[in-house]
């Protein structure tokens, strides 16, 4: 549809910082790191992470460990991604807010300052090399 309140910046954005994460993505690679990526990348887009929310690994369960895969680097994280596992891997770029508020729905979540926000996600297998892009067909790079 037509942009009509000037949000596109901010969906390619996020877009932008979650295929540029994926990219540095090897088994081996500090989890915290990629969560500096997607943080200094937002930065530099004039944005903001939310920063209790995340990826997650997946598996028998849609939520497994390695859980919280932030969107900021955590330095007490000293998690590595290993290889052959699967994570989701979710951008969270915000407008003005750096974190998440469920509403009493127990659904509907909003930022706590307000403003917009941005959320893409793949589903990758983690190699020595390129991942693989479980959820490529979703389109989100096209």
């Amino acid at each position: 549809g037509t942009d009509i309140h000037q949000h596109q910046k901010l969906v390619a954005a996020s877009k932008a910082i979650l295929k540029k994460a994926i990219g540095q993505i090897r088994g081996g690679v500090k989890i915290a790191d990629i969560g500096y990526l997607m943080e200094t990348e937002a930065r530099k887009s004039g944005y903001k992470v939310i920063k209790n929310l995340g990826g997650h690994g997946i598996g028998r369960s849609l939520h497994e460990q390695p859980e919280e895969l932030l969107n900021y680097k955590n330095r007490f994280d000293n998690r590595r991604f290993r290889k052959d596992s699967v994570v989701a891997i979710e951008t969270f770029i915000a407008t003005d807010s750096t974190l998440a508020v469920e509403l009493r729905d127990g659904w509907t979540m909003v930022g706590n300052r307000g403003g917009y926000m941005a959320q893409h996600e793949h589903t990758i297998v983690v190699t020595d090399g390129a991942p693989i892009i479980l959820t490529a067909e979703n389109g989100i790079f096209n």
